[in-house]
């Protein structure tokens, strides 16, 4: 299989299919693009060091406050004619996944990262089917952080940084806004090029 078709297949999670078990070589030359597209300038294509293939450690927070350690996967690649930036975030890695996983840490989902050629900003659209989470989020840069900003279902602001992001690693974090107003690490990811 082709890196390309690879990078679709993953970036997709389910790929309609042409006959039983065959992945659509169609679906993913549609999916995946090459390069970005000409409306997004240089500074506008905040995402482009994040492509490619990351081993990353999570910390979750769990039901105690403590944290839980977790070998993830992600992938980022350009998709929809280099319009978006799209990602497949897997913790456990796929080696170790197994279904008496807890649901609270176990994601296999997507982002999708849109550009919007009217507001010149970046909107990101994540789900998890393993959790049914769902959480729309838009981007603003603060310096060299990518901020993601968005509201949970329950009418809590969530926030979503990557920083230190340099060709080799970065640093997430995922925070949650409590009722006086301050700010809780949720979850916090930390990225290694594979």
């Amino acid at each position: 299989m082709n890196a390309r078709l690879l990078t679709a297949v993953l970036l997709c999670g389910a790929v309609p299919v042409a006959d039983a078990g065959a992945p659509s070589s169609a679906f993913a030359a549609a999916l995946v693009a090459e390069s970005r597209s000409p409306e997004i300038t240089d500074r506008e294509d905040v995402y482009a060091k994040l492509l490619g293939t990351w081993d990353v450690e999570a910390r979750d927070r769990t039901d105690s406050g403590t944290f839980q350690v977790i070998e993830g996967e992600w992938f980022f690649a350009r998709t929809l004619e280099g319009r978006a930036v799209q990602d497949v975030w897997i913790a456990p890695i796929r080696a170790n996944r197994r279904a008496s996983d807890s649901r609270s840490t176990n994601r296999y989902g997507t982002s999708v990262r849109t550009f919007d050629p009217n507001t010149r900003t970046w909107q990101v659209t994540w789900f998890n089917p393993v959790t049914g989470a769902f959480n729309v989020l838009h981007t603003r840069m603060d310096g060299e952080r990518i901020v993601q900003e968005g509201t949970q279902g329950n009418g809590r602001r969530i926030r979503w940084i990557f920083d230190e992001i340099t060709d080799q690693t970065f640093h997430w974090t995922g925070e949650q806004q409590l009722p006086d107003g301050s700010w809780r690490l949720e979850a916090e990811f930390f990225g290694r090029r594979r």
